[in-house]
């Protein structure tokens, strides 16, 4: 193939996360309501002389084997008996890393799709479905997109109605990056099963946004709050400071990300403005719909 292929790699927030108890593998069941966002990475599939792929992100940091990025291709290619035609894959990073935003797990996802319609390889989203759940728990979700209830370690999804429009504000200390699998082990597990996901999950599916404000807004719509990690005091105390200005900042995933969801283009602007006062990186994005996935041959 001559041409060029791009796609984005949407992040994603967690509007609700409920941990459960530690499974037999060690990890965690959880209920959680994803919703893809409009900041998103960028992956381009260039031609190349020979065949395979070849890898080049933009973060030298990431520009390892150990991307799931480079994963996902190695994974591809064992689908099939055949040589394959050479192909460079450039990722262009926007997500911030270890952020709680699924950027690793959405860049894989798009690597996923891209190749198997640069390669025509043919493979159906079931069958996508199933490398990605291995590569990681947030890979089944970035390829299906929108709006989902996931449960199990996050790769059994349930797909919602699209969530109705909003503007979201997230807030990012700086410096600050937080390991997953240390937030898991750190939680309250007094907390465990808290909090109940089942209004928010009503209030989406009837399309209510004052609903879904509410339950935002309600005070505690993530367990992994609860845990203790170098950081975590300023980002409780940044998300104090944003209370103080009228704001509904929650965390999204693992984190340090704080988001907020608004209604109100102004009001947006201003929450980006207080964010920066405080310090924190600001992005102003949105709410993506289902199958709002770009991909285009350039």
């Amino acid at each position: 193939m001559d041409k060029t292929l791009k796609l984005r790699a949407p992040a994603k927030i967690n509007l609700g996360l409920t941990v459960l108890a530690r499974r037999t593998d060690g990890f965690h069941e959880i209920e959680s309501v994803m919703q893809q966002i409009s900041l998103a990475d960028v992956l381009l599939f260039e031609a190349v002389s020979g065949s395979g792929w070849h890898f080049v992100c933009t973060d030298q940091n990431l520009s390892g084997s150990d991307n799931l990025v480079c994963r996902a291709a190695a994974l591809l290619e064992m689908q099939v008996e055949k040589p394959l035609a050479g192909v460079r894959i450039n990722l262009f990073k926007n997500i911030p890393v270890e952020a709680g935003l699924a950027g690793g797990s959405s860049d894989a996802a798009a690597a996923l799709m891209g190749l198997n319609l640069y390669w025509n390889l043919g493979l159906d989203q079931k069958t996508l479905l199933k490398i990605g759940s291995i590569l990681g728990s947030d890979v089944p979700f970035c390829l299906n997109g929108g709006t989902a209830l996931a449960r199990g370690r996050g790769e059994q999804l349930s797909i919602l109605p699209s969530l109705p429009f909003f503007w979201v504000v997230l807030a990012l200390p700086n410096g600050l990056r937080v390991s997953t699998a240390d937030a898991y082990n750190s939680f309250d597990t007094g907390r465990i099963g808290t909090p109940s996901l089942q209004p928010l999950v009503e209030a989406i599916k009837t399309g209510s946004k004052s609903n879904i404000l509410g339950w935002i807004g309600s005070g505690f719509t993530n367990t992994l709050e609860t845990a203790i990690l170098p950081g975590s005091g300023l980002i409780q105390k940044v998300k104090r400071r944003l209370e103080n200005r009228g704001l509904k900042p929650v965390l999204s995933g693992s984190g340090p990300t704080l988001f907020m969801l608004i209604d109100n283009y102004s009001l947006a602007c201003m929450a980006v403005r207080l964010v920066e006062q405080e310090g924190c990186r600001a992005y102003l994005c949105w709410t993506n719909i289902r199958d709002s996935q770009e991909w285009r041959y350039v």
